[in-house]
């Protein structure tokens, strides 16, 4: 297979041809690291592409969704495509993959994509992208470098889906049928690179799954950041490690393990409004209107919050107790708004703690912010929303004291046949699951066969009825209104937090 950099030697198996470990930039490392991703160096003769490139450096810091470990030489991507896909002129829809994490870990590795490959009819690209302090840090002495800065994690992602431009209809692709996808923070990802302008033309669809975050200004929720605060993140990340008066120079001396040992009062749980990368905050541009035009098909899962509820227990081993309860709600959304989500989320309304606090997360961090971002787009783009519903979802995480139903990530096995994150325990679809599964990948696969073919089964999102796809059993289904009431949005839209 040649590429603009050489020619790869990919493998075949399971009726998928892959090229694994496909560098699309540079090691960004040395005098490379915390700089703009740099083209990868040519090679003359043919190289094999046939194993997964190591995961970015990153921490172990969200329980079993991901393992520490990893290499600062991380900037590669993988490509899936069925078998005899090579074979037709008929180009292949793209799909290219963007995993989540929190935008400190995971990798494009963990996410299996040969359904989407074969069932979907895609050529399939996943990647890996800077993570953490790495990929999300400002510091004068590094934006003063007259380069683009901050966003290091978000340019490389910008500059795989160029490699994808230049590069994918040779794989059998159509270049100008690309649909950028992920979930949770490659879901905000997607949605960044709508308010991007250094994504324009690099996408034509997006499916965002457990994104609408990014509309939020609320800090605990992890809101883009403004530079001057950010810098103040990045002046502290240098004094911890003794770099305070030795500028750039020192920062990119430390070794992997000192940037990986302190950076974590200092990560970056959303991007940073640098100015360049996102010039302001995407729930601005958005209302303004400047945005690169996409189809966008977004959504987020029906009880998002019950994973971020488990986490700690999963760590700690303890549950939450009715006395923590007004304890994390104040912690999540401050003195000044907890007293009005206690009235709303009172405790006698459910049958533990967990499941009262994971109730408000759903809401205000996922269901109802995305609500708020699809009624700014749809009178802009065309929008297609969706609820991932499926209560009796398998779990790949240890047995917790309340029950997670479709919480956030338990809808990417059915995309991704068995994903489970850093955990062990793979999850099994049983029949009426591998049903759904099917529909969902055929939706997400082609995006660009919505409106021209299946306008009738899931119509565009209509703000005045609220409506949307809900992926659950025994089938899926339209609904309209009850979103609304179910996610108590009527009551977040007065709280500001979005």
């Amino acid at each position: 297979m040649a590429t603009t950099s050489g020619r790869l030697v990919g493998a075949s198996a399971g009726g998928i041809e892959t090229w694994l470990g496909i560098p699309y930039a540079a090691p960004p490392v040395g005098p490379l690291r915390w700089q703009p991703p740099q083209p990868p160096a040519p090679w003359q003769t043919p190289t094999k592409a046939n194993a997964l490139p190591s995961s970015c450096a990153q921490n172990a810091d969200l329980g079993p969704f991901a393992r520490a470990g990893g290499s600062e030489d991380c900037l590669y991507l993988n490509v899936y495509r069925a078998e005899g896909a090579g074979q037709s002129d008929e180009k292949r829809a793209v799909f290219v993959w963007i995993h989540g994490g929190a935008l400190q870990v995971g990798q494009g590795g963990d996410y299996d994509a040969s359904k989407l490959a074969r069932q979907g009819n895609a050529i399939v690209v996943t990647l890996n992208y800077r993570l953490g302090v790495f990929g999300f840090l400002a510091h004068p002495a590094l934006d003063g470098e007259g380069h683009q800065f901050a966003n290091y994690g978000l340019m490389d992602q910008q500059a795989a889906l160029r490699w994808v431009k230049e590069n994918i209809a040779a794989f059998g692709g159509d270049p100008n049928n690309v649909t950028i996808s992920g979930e949770s923070s490659g879901g905000n990802s997607v949605l960044a690179h709508i308010a991007s302008p250094a994504s324009k033309g690099l996408f034509q669809h997006v499916v965002a799954m457990s994104g609408g975050g990014i509309m939020t200004r609320h800090p605990a929720f992890g809101s883009p950041q403004p530079l001057d605060a950010a810098r103040e993140k990045g002046v502290g990340f240098a004094r911890t490690v003794g770099c305070e008066r030795s500028g750039a120079d020192c920062l990119r001396a430390l070794s992997t393990k000192q940037v990986l040992d302190a950076q974590a009062p200092y990560m970056m749980f959303e991007f940073i409004i640098d100015g360049q990368s996102l010039p302001m905050h995407p729930a601005d541009a958005y209302r303004e209107g400047r945005i690169n035009r996409a189809t966008l098909v977004t959504g987020s899962t029906r009880d998002e919050g019950r994973f971020f509820a488990a986490l700690p227990e999963l760590i700690s081993g303890k549950a939450m107790t009715d006395a923590d309860y007004p304890v994390w709600i104040e912690r999540l959304y401050g003195a000044k708004l907890a007293p009005e989500v206690l009235r709303e989320y009172p405790l006698e309304r459910y049958d533990s703690a967990s499941e009262a606090y994971a109730s408000a997360n759903t809401d205000s961090m996922f269901a109802c912010s995305g609500l708020a971002m699809n009624r700014v787009l749809a009178d802009q783009l065309p929008v297609y929303a969706y609820e991932f519903s499926d209560r009796t979802a398998p779990s790949y995480v240890g047995p917790t004291s309340f029950p997670l139903l479709a919480a956030h990530t338990y809808e990417l096995s059915y995309v991704f046949p068995g994903f489970r994150g850093g955990s062990d325990i793979r999850p099994i679809l049983n029949p009426m699951q591998e049903k759904l599964s099917d529909e969902m990948v055929g939706y997400f696969a082609n995006v660009a066969g919505l409106a021209a073919t299946r306008g009738n089964e899931w119509p565009r999102f209509d703000p005045r009825q609220n409506n949307f796809m809900t992926f659950a059993l025994p089938a899926s289904r339209m609904v309209s209104g009850r979103f609304v009431e179910a996610h108590h949005c009527a009551f977040w839209d007065q709280t500001g937090v979005y």
